[in-house]
């Protein structure tokens, strides 16, 4: 990791074309490259730039505009290298050819794009993933030959947990991540630029639009159902824990195997929506197999610049022997 007292790289450094880089690490040494405007602040101080010479790194960048990046495995991410690129290259070709800033203001506001942003609940269930172990449902297949399981998540938003689980399992899994209408595109985008990392573990992710306040119509048929429905931070509406619940009844397999893995947090607001949560499970037959209670942080300080410490309950839920 370079830090602000370290001897700042020469161009030669960087991962060069020839070479045929990965996405992820053009993507990280653009961003380092990346020339901070000063902030509106009552501080004059601007932010530090990145620690390279600047010496050739306007040619390094035009070699990667100029570059077909064939070797990349999607067209989403060599646009995001060629878009992070020419982005870097107007920074340093002055004020007037200079792209759209990019600044941070702390600015009080009461609102969230829900759906683009990744809450705490979904970082603890993702770094959670490994430690449960998951077989496809029993009644998934009558085959001898081990199908990969198949796994939703709800209420996607960024795609952290469905993504994390996907590289997990790698070719034991296919995952589905769904969302609202207006948050699939950037789920998909994200699923796009994790492509890597998917291929590295052949992992199969496939984004869709699943609105639980619509009854799916016919009803899933066993061949379609879930062994695994993932949902991390899904309940800020009174409507919420009835929705969720009424999706993931005909959504997940009858099998005994069957898992529901949730992760949400315990704030004062939304205690009831939880323990609704809780009972409208039971009242279909789901039943708690493991559970716990863990602390997380919040992305944003308190009042007294503290980052918010957040109690969280995470839940594994299984069809009792009834089903």
């Amino acid at each position: 990791m370079i830090t602000a007292t370290d001897e700042p790289l020469h161009v030669l450094d960087l991962p060069q074309i020839y070479q045929k880089p990965s996405g992820t690490d053009l993507l990280k040494t653009l961003a380092l490259l990346a020339l901070q405007p000063r902030s509106f602040g009552i501080s004059a101080e601007a932010v530090k730039g990145p620690a390279v010479q600047p010496a050739g790194v306007t040619r390094y960048l035009t070699s990667i505009i100029s570059s077909p990046l064939s070797w990349l495995d999607t067209e989403e991410l060599r646009e995001a290298v060629w878009d992070a690129a020419a982005s870097r290259l107007s920074e340093r070709s002055g004020r007037t050819a200079m792209p759209a800033m990019s600044r941070i203001f702390d600015i009080p506001t009461s609102t969230d794009n829900l759906g683009m942003k990744t809450w705490v609940s979904s970082y603890l269930l993702s770094r959670r993933l490994h430690n449960f172990s998951i077989e496809p449902s029993a009644g998934h297949s009558t085959t001898s030959y081990k199908k990969p399981l198949r796994a939703l998540e709800l209420g996607s938003g960024t795609g952290l947990v469905g993504l994390s689980f996907a590289a997990l399992q790698g070719k034991a899994a296919t995952v589905h991540l769904t969302d609202l209408p207006e948050i699939v595109p950037n789920l998909a985008h994200n699923a796009a630029l994790n492509v890597e990392l998917l291929n590295t573990t052949d992992a199969t992710v496939t984004t869709g639009v699943l609105d639980w306040s619509v009854t799916p119509s016919p009803l899933p048929t066993a061949e379609e159902r879930f062994d695994v429905i993932l949902a991390a931070d899904p309940l800020y509406s009174p409507k919420h824990p009835q929705w969720l619940v009424d999706t993931i009844q005909p959504w997940l397999s009858r099998g005994l195997d069957a898992r529901v893995l949730t992760e949400m947090p315990l704030r004062d607001a939304y205690i009831p929506q939880v323990q609704e949560f809780r009972k409208r499970m039971m009242d279909i037959g789901l039943a708690v197999v493991e559970e716990g209670e863990e602390i997380g942080y919040d992305d944003w300080e308190g009042s007294d610049g503290e980052s918010l410490a957040v109690k969280c309950w995470w839940s594994v839920w299984g069809w009792s022997e009834k089903i």
